[in-house]
């Protein structure tokens, strides 16, 4: 019962940190409704990125320090993997990168009961919102800045949480394997992207492996950064450099040739990943 009592609290604390972060983003000036400039795109990235750090970091923050979780601090001491596993991370999620799209619902894929058409209407809708807001950011934004906000900060907050507070406590209620499956559903409804719903929650898994095997969680963070740095990238290369401003939809996949070659990079360096952490 504690332990529930504790997991509780920490959805709790982290309801409470998203209220203060809500309020100091307003007082602080980052509530940004219309993106038109390089000014306000980063007014926008930057808000949401200290969103992050207040609502995910904060609460975890809380979590270890308040709720006798003082062990848990471990997961951050030590890189928990060398250099070349590292190496082998990175090239394993830039195959996942060409994969994972295709794996992701659309318009014609999703599809709830009519009963639930409203429900399924906000969805979409929300959708929409959040790539027109990303489309913006990318087209005004440095790239710099857009890898610092985008990639940088969710790559350790959203980490810490999840994995480090989240998966963390759902292992002392249940089995492991069931605690990484279930944080990394948790992990991507809380996107609240419906079309990357299947792909998020294989990400989500992927850094809670990551974290489990290896003890430790900066290889999920830097698997996590590197995956919002290679969509950022490819983003603003589409958008500024090649002409492809479509590659920033949600429902855009790549080439199924790219899809086949990723597939192959991800299970060779996944293959590596997995003897150097588990052997």
């Amino acid at each position: 019962m504690r332990e529930f009592l504790r997991l509780a609290a920490l959805l709790m604390l982290w309801g409470v940190m998203l209220v203060v972060a809500s309020l100091l983003s307003g007082l602080l000036g980052f509530a940004v409704t219309d993106i038109q400039d390089a000014a306000t795109a980063h007014k926008a990235a930057g808000g949401n990125a200290f969103v992050l750090l207040v609502t995910f970091g904060g609460a975890a923050y809380l979590y270890f320090a308040l709720l006798g979780r003082a062990e848990g601090w471990n997961l951050l001491r030590g890189v928990g993997a060398d250099g070349a596993t590292y190496g082998w991370i990175a090239l394993f999620m830039a195959g996942l990168f060409l994969v994972l799209p295709w794996l992701g619902l659309d318009e014609e894929s999703f599809r709830l009961p009519p009963s639930l058409h409203e429900v399924e209407v906000a969805l979409e809708a929300q959708e929409a919102r959040v790539e027109e807001i990303m489309q913006k950011l990318i087209t005004y934004g440095s790239l710099p800045l857009l890898l610092l906000f985008m990639a940088v900060a969710p790559g350790f907050c959203e980490e810490f949480f999840f994995r480090g507070a989240f998966q963390y406590q759902l292992r002392r209620l249940m089995n492991p394997h069931l605690a990484v499956w279930l944080t990394g559903l948790i992990f991507s409804l809380v996107h609240l992207q419906v079309y990357g719903l299947v792909p998020r929650w294989l990400l989500g898994v992927v850094m809670g492996y990551l974290t489990l095997w290896s003890g430790r969680l900066w290889p999920a963070a830097w698997a996590h950064f590197l995956n919002n740095a290679y969509a950022t990238v490819v983003a603003y290369a589409g958008v500024h450099w090649l002409g492809h401003p479509e590659w920033i939809a949600s429902t855009y996949r790549p080439p199924f040739v790219l899809a086949i070659v990723g597939a192959a990079i991800a299970g060779a360096a996944g293959f590596q990943v997995y003897k150097k952490l588990r052997g």
